[in-house]
């Protein structure tokens, strides 16, 4: 399995949603959590079909916090926050392992409610919705935006705010945002 960089056609389109739940399925799942530990530099938070050639509606979150990686099936956020939070620091730059070397700060809603579909450790399908807040919320929402052909840079085109290349121990801002046009 190899993740896939921008400009590929792929991170640009709406994903198609999980309609055969077989182990087919299972085991793709199981393909994309291992892909997602063996992400080291930087370290992988999530992961979405779309970034690995799969046209298909499902991500991986890591929650660090409780050792465990979620697998989301035909998500669909259905409440979040009116506000929108923009984390400036340096350490809360955003990252994405199919925009490598490029970060920058992305306005996420704060909280947000997600509906979507899972498979149980008896293989069946469940239907579950779940809040989340804070670091784990921003994550699911750019998961998402790789499901609906949207990368993180969209958003700083979008918002006008800079971008970012950490090299050799320090943020260089890209002077160039045609760059970013380009993915």
């Amino acid at each position: 399995m190899k993740i896939i960089s921008a400009p590929h056609p792929t991170l640009r389109q709406v994903a198609n949603p999980v309609e055969k739940f077989d182990k087919r399925l299972l085991k793709f799942i199981e393909r994309l959590k291992k892909q997602l530990l063996l992400e080291k530099d930087p370290e992988g938070v999530g992961l979405a079909a779309p970034q690995v050639n799969k046209s298909w509606q499902i991500f991986i979150l890591r929650n660090s916090e409780q050792d465990q990686l979620t697998a989301f099936i035909n998500p669909k956020i259905t409440v979040h926050s009116q506000k929108k939070t923009l984390l400036k620091e340096n350490e809360h730059f955003e990252g994405c392992l199919s925009v490598p070397k490029i970060y920058g700060p992305v306005p996420r809603w704060d909280w947000l409610e997600i509906a979507y579909q899972s498979i149980n450790n008896q293989g069946k399908v469940e239907e579950r919705t779940e809040k989340y807040r804070g670091f784990l919320a921003r994550v699911i929402q750019h998961e998402y935006d790789h499901l609906q052909g949207v990368l993180f840079t969209d958003h700083l085109l979008e918002n006008d705010l800079p971008a970012y290349i950490f090299e050799n121990n320090q943020w260089i801002e890209l002077e160039d945002r045609q760059i970013l046009a380009n993915f």
